[in-house]
């Protein structure tokens, strides 16, 4: 896998994971509040409960209460005692705990939309008598053993407590039943429209902030999708232009090499006779000599001058001088050895380094090559002129350097000059 391809699908990956845990946390602070908020309204109906139980608890415990008759009530006639007189024969009666229960509970409908009913699905008082939830409530508090059952219905909220036998309710409840047995429970019925608007808010909320956390992650993803393609694309670019200039730089500097080995050689080069020049002669020279001095080979110098070259400048012309050094460089250069170190040290000058050679090897190149110049007349229109050459040869000995080597070679040629030209003298 590319690198780019590699970076796209960790950065996707990581954002993916990113916005899953954003997403999981957003659910899980949803659930949390819709809970708090079915928790606060449970409590509140808990509340109630707890308020109602302890007043039919205290109803109870006193075997109900009596009232004195209005016309609003009229006595219960499914309960004992239902009536009694006071001292001056005023009528009362009896209310016992469900009974008043459902009392408060028209009351509070009235007044605060809530709703409160002691309920059994064997009721005495047919008002008693369970409904359908109720019925379903009392069957899962018989079977769990829990204390409430709670339920939504439409714009409601439903609580049902477990109701158990006490002393007092014995007298009425007959049928067996025992104290703590389950003879019925309260339900509280609260209103719902304020849980249900925080609930659609947090909804809503949630909607929208999953919305935006999954927009804003594709941007982002898109983003930084497209900003590393854009460098890659970049980066592609550069590469490309690189390996133009590499392409560039590589043919550049090919020709700047040719062009330095041509200025090189220029540089080493005699221009007229095409021959290394003086500066040659001495940088490799030297570093020959040393070598073989370190081998202990034999090494000699011939110092080479044409004899009486300025006369022949002087009665022919500069021209025919230039002539005559390119064909003697010539039969110098193509009677010694490769090996052999051939320059023009200076106008009529030439210097041979001769490696691996001694005294009498290099006299008798010396002499050949005299001898091959001397037969070699310049022809000059109708007219052939004749050149000859003296030379200094000289051997390396113990004692010597490169330069002092030449120095003897050099005066060496001065004596052949001095003793009559074209002759060999060695040193």
């Amino acid at each position: 896998m590319k690198k780019k391809e590699f970076l796209i699908v960790f950065v996707a990956f990581t954002i993916f994971i990113f916005t899953i845990s954003i997403l999981s946390h957003i659910k899980t602070s949803k659930e949390y509040y819709v809970n708090l908020n079915k928790n606060i309204l449970f409590q509140e109906a808990k509340s109630l409960f707890t308020n109602m139980l302890n007043t039919r608890s205290w109803a109870s415990s006193h075997n109900g209460i009596y009232i004195k008759a209005h016309d609003n009530i009229k006595p219960n006639k499914y309960l004992e005692d239902n009536i009694a007189y006071t001292n001056k024969n005023e009528l009362l009666i009896k209310i016992n705990p469900a009974w008043m229960t459902r009392q408060i509970s028209e009351i509070t409908n009235q007044r605060g939309n809530y709703f409160f009913k002691i309920t059994n699905a064997n009721a005495i008082n047919p008002n008693n008598e369970a409904d359908e939830f109720e019925k379903k409530a009392l069957k899962s508090l018989e079977k769990t053993n829990k204390k409430f059952y709670t339920q939504f219905t439409a714009n409601r909220y439903d609580l049902l407590g477990a109701l158990k036998a006490e002393n007092s309710c014995l007298k009425c409840h007959t049928k067996g039943e025992k104290l703590g047995d389950v003879l019925g429970g309260l339900r509280v019925s609260i209103p719902a429209d304020n849980y249900i608007k925080s609930i659609q808010a947090i909804e809503q909320k949630a909607s929208n902030l999953y919305i935006i956390t999954i927009v804003t992650s594709i941007i982002f993803l898109s983003l930084i999708i497209y900003t590393i393609i854009s460098l890659s694309n970049k980066e592609k670019r550069i590469l490309l232009l690189n390996k133009t200039l590499e392409r560039k730089v590589k043919k550049r500097t090919k020709e700047l090499r040719k062009t330095n080995k041509k200025l090189t050689k220029i540089s080493i080069t005699d221009f007229l006779t095409k021959i290394p020049n003086r500066r040659f002669f001495f940088e490799m020279g030297e570093k020959v000599f040393f070598l073989a001095k370190r081998e202990k080979i034999p090494f000699s110098i011939i110092c080479i001058d044409i004899d009486f070259f300025k006369g022949v400048n002087d009665s022919y012309g500069h021209h025919i001088g230039d002539m005559i050094l390119k064909q003697i460089a010539n039969i110098l250069k193509n009677n010694i050895r490769n090996s052999d170190i051939l320059a023009r040290t200076g106008g009529e000058e030439f210097y041979i380094a001769l490696n691996n050679t001694d005294l009498k090897g290099a006299i008798n190149l010396a002499n050949n090559l005299r001898l091959l110049v001397e037969k070699s007349a310049y022809k000059n229109n109708e007219d052939y002129i004749y050149i000859t050459i003296s030379a200094g040869v000289a051997t390396c000995n113990s004692e010597d350097s490169f330069f002092s080597l030449i120095n003897r070679a050099d005066k060496a040629l001065y004596k052949a000059k001095n003793s009559g030209r074209n002759r060999v003298i060695s040193s």
